[in-house]
């Protein structure tokens, strides 16, 4: 169920159906190489959380924007709001949402930048003790990697599609961000939105400016965006095609 569909009479049998879950998906925009659309954190979070509330019942509540996005914005198309506001918009949101009958409230999380901010968040909540439970959940969280695609034997598959996904393996190519599994998940929900002909247009290689600081564990906002200054980290393939990209999204959206 999709919050912004339902007329106000609707929402009394919502919140029965649901047991009383709204999912809030949770972005942000940024840039994706030059093969993604900016809103790929949007994009494929929320179709994936709307198919998965058609298998088992729950609210989706509409899209977050506001992701923790704090750099990178010389890049046209980025939106950068103060972390201060972020965390009101998810303060007032939630209580919106409780306020309006849901007492079960799950973060789903597109942007592996927002796991920090949705962390402290959620324990914040503790403290001032809500009447409501919030949860989080990443897409991040079980990545659809080639290996996992290949385990789950989607029938759908085709020989050659496998030998795509165990070439993937094979050459031990890297994940990352705009890589093969966001491709595929943006591909696999908004294909129109995806130009695999600009796979690559821009180095996805390191610089490895940062490398030091991270083998020391030593934590800096620079570091990433020094070791990638394309906004683009990991191995693509040209394997890449609907059928790839379905079995992406339907991995995703049976974990969600």
């Amino acid at each position: 169920m999709l919050w912004e569909n339902l007329r106000e009479e609707e929402f009394d049998n919502a919140i029965k159906e649901s047991k009383g879950l709204c999912i809030l998906p949770v972005g942000c925009l940024e840039k994706h190489g030059q093969h993604l659309p900016v809103g790929t954190d949007v994009i494929h979070i929320t179709e994936i959380a709307k198919r998965a509330a058609e298998i088992e019942t729950a609210m989706v509540f509409p899209t977050m924007y506001f992701g923790e996005k704090t750099g990178a914005g010389e890049f046209k198309g980025t939106v950068i709001f103060s972390p201060e506001l972020r965390l009101q918009i998810l303060k007032e949101t939630c209580s919106e949402i409780y306020r309006n009958g849901f007492d079960k409230i799950l973060i789903y999380n597109g942007h592996g930048g927002n796991q920090s901010m949705i962390s402290y968040f959620s324990r914040g909540l503790l403290y001032e003790k809500t009447p409501y439970s919030v949860f989080d959940y990443s897409l991040g969280s079980d990545f659809a990697t080639p290996k996992k695609l290949l385990n789950e034997g989607y029938k759908y598959l085709t020989t050659e599609d496998r030998k795509v996904l165990q070439s993937y393996n094979d050459e031990k190519k890297r994940f990352g961000h705009a890589d093969f599994i966001e491709t595929g998940w943006v591909y696999g929900t908004r294909p129109e939105t995806v130009r695999l002909d600009k796979v690559y247009d821009e180095s996805h290689e390191s610089t490895h400016l940062f490398d030091d600081f991270n083998k020391l564990r030593i934590n800096t906002p620079f570091s990433w965006m020094a070791n990638f200054p394309n906004s683009y980290e990991g191995d693509m393939h040209d394997g890449m095609n609907e059928r790839i990209a379905r079995a992406m999204v339907d991995y995703s959206v049976g974990k969600l």
